[in-house]
């Protein structure tokens, strides 16, 4: 196990009271963290069929998890009466936005939210590096982990964004552009799949998410090193993950990957990449869909969850993340603040301090009509249509 990348964490009743000091953000008539992560289901999750490696050819079966096709099996593979979180409950909801929003601060510094009493931080992962970061968070009786990863600290023209800022960056744009953050001829791309006009090299793109993977500048391949640690340190635990944003996005992939449940927040559309890696099949179906355990909460006010940050007129664009994907994998949890709350799209909406305010109090701000949105399946939903692949 690297150290740089885990490192457990001792957190003592000095810290704890450190921490319920300068949580202020959430005060009020909040629920209880947590109360309903006892919640059970009977039903089975099924992997999407997949046996063919990424060049077409027979899956490899060797122990290596970075040249490996994440689901080979073709198989249902069944969890039978397993711990998941409960999208439908808010408790549970609010619980997990803010173990997304803890990813982002240390938990001796101000900003710390309280995730409750039956929930420790009991790993670090990443806060050595200057790349993917998050927590690992354990239950009190250890039987439930949630792996929390932080999303993108931005950097805006060539400042800010903190030790993770470049690499945040990049993977944003590796992620979430249609080739290489190609966007038009003003933009340098991130690798060298680009033919000119509108055309794009698709093995290229490939060949380039496997060179990521193996040489760790994926924070998807260092994801799956996390989660591969994490069942080292909690062989006996169900493990779910979360996350805001870019982190969301990693967070889905390795939940389809081994089928944990995943809830994210405010992320953008994370289909095309689980396409690039293999993990999906090229065209997916809702019923598709609806096996991935995966629940994706965002707001209609936020332009990156909802696709529209791009286009020279958009803050995305001038910032220089090329933003272009609007499918999401798994089902999506639309709060509509356009509606409900006369909300316009503003990048100012994405943070997830605006978000989370939208989540704790959805109940009051609907005057009782929501607590939490309806999750469903994101049908006939396609990106990057103005490309050609070759």
């Amino acid at each position: 196990m690297d150290a740089k990348v885990f490192r457990r964490l001792v957190i003592d009743q000095e810290t704890r009271l450190q921490m319920a000091q300068v949580n202020n953000l959430l005060a009020g008539d909040s629920p209880s963290p947590g109360t309903t992560f006892e919640h059970t289901i009977t039903d089975t999750f099924f992997p999407m069929e997949m046996d063919m490696d990424m060049d077409g050819g027979e899956a490899n079966d060797d122990n290596n998890d970075v040249n490996k096709t994440p689901l080979q099996n073709n198989k249902a593979f069944p969890l039978p009466w397993k711990r998941v979180p409960n999208a439908a409950d808010h408790a549970t909801v609010v619980s997990m936005v803010r173990m997304a929003l803890d990813c982002y601060v240390d938990p001796k510094r101000q900003g710390w939210v309280d995730i409750g009493d039956n929930w420790d931080v009991s790993t670090e992962i990443g806060w050595l590096e200057a790349g993917l970061r998050g927590y690992i968070f354990a239950s009190e009786d250890q039987k439930t982990i949630v792996i929390g990863i932080k999303g993108t600290s931005l950097k805006l023209f060539g400042t800010g964004g903190g030790p993770t800022g470049n690499n945040d960056k990049l993977n944003d744009n590796k992620m979430f552009s249609c080739c290489c953050g190609k966007v038009d001829r003003t933009w340098w791309g991130v690798c060298g799949c680009y033919m000119g006009g509108n055309r794009c090299n698709q093995q290229c793109l490939v060949d380039d998410v496997k060179k990521d993977l193996a040489e760790s500048e994926s924070y998807y391949g260092i994801g799956l090193k996390v989660v591969k640690a994490a069942k080292q340190l909690y062989p006996h635990a169900s493990i779910w993950l979360t996350g805001h944003s870019l982190g969301g996005s990693v967070a889905s992939l390795l939940g389809i990957t081994n089928n944990y449940p995943v809830f994210t927040y405010s992320s953008p559309g994370d289909v095309r990449y689980g396409q690039k890696v293999g993990l999906i099949k090229p065209n997916l179906k809702e019923s598709d869909l609806k096996k991935m355990p995966v629940w994706q909460f965002g707001h209609t006010g936020d332009p990156i969850y909802m696709g529209t940050c791009n286009g020279p007129t958009s803050t995305c664009y001038s910032a220089g993340y090329a933003m272009e994907t609007k499918c999401h994998l798994g089902k999506i949890c639309v709060y509509d603040t356009m509606t409900e709350l006369g909300w316009r799209q503003d990048i100012r909406g994405h943070t997830i301090f605006t978000f989370i305010d939208v989540v704790e109090d959805w109940y009051n701000k609907t005057k009782g009509r929501e607590t939490v949105p309806k999750c469903s399946p994101q049908t006939d939903c396609q990106d990057c249509l103005q490309w050609q692949y070759a």
